[in-house]
């Protein structure tokens, strides 16, 4: 069995303009997310390390600054909506709710519906490829 090359192509398209992604943990609520791969996004990421790395020297960058820092990015490169939530979404709402360490478990919601917007459908090819025969024993 082989893999089909072309089912490992990502959708461009999708990973930037976003897509409604259930969160698995929470029946009834989506997240309309972009991509982690989203370039805009992996550029400020970058940025935001290395600036970190300046202020934080050789420590550790405490926990909650780095979830705020991330909920930063995911506010303004990826969350696009939620749907499922009792509050309804905005962009003032989502911006309060992504850079505050007691919603956590928002962002991390967020966070994992952002990698799974970029998986692919693996196909497989279920005749052997070519060449594939048994080397034959020298006597």
């Amino acid at each position: 069995m082989t893999v089909k090359l072309a089912s490992l192509k990502a959708d461009l398209t999708r990973e930037e303009k976003g897509d409604w992604i259930e969160f698995p943990d929470w029946p009834g609520v989506e997240f309309n997310v972009s991509s982690l791969h989203l370039p805009a996004y992996r550029t400020q990421r970058e940025l935001l390390m290395q600036r970190l790395g300046r202020k934080y020297k050789k420590k550790p960058v405490p926990p909650n600054v780095m979830l705020v820092e991330l909920g930063k990015l995911y506010h303004e490169h990826l969350l696009h909506g939620w749907r499922g939530l009792d509050v309804a979404y905005d962009a003032a709402t989502a911006a309060e709710i992504m850079t505050n360490p007691e919603y956590r478990n928002v962002i991390s919601a967020v966070e994992w519906c952002a990698a799974a917007v970029s998986e692919v459908e693996v196909e497989y090819d279920e005749e052997e490829a070519g060449n594939s025969e048994q080397p034959s024993e020298a006597a």
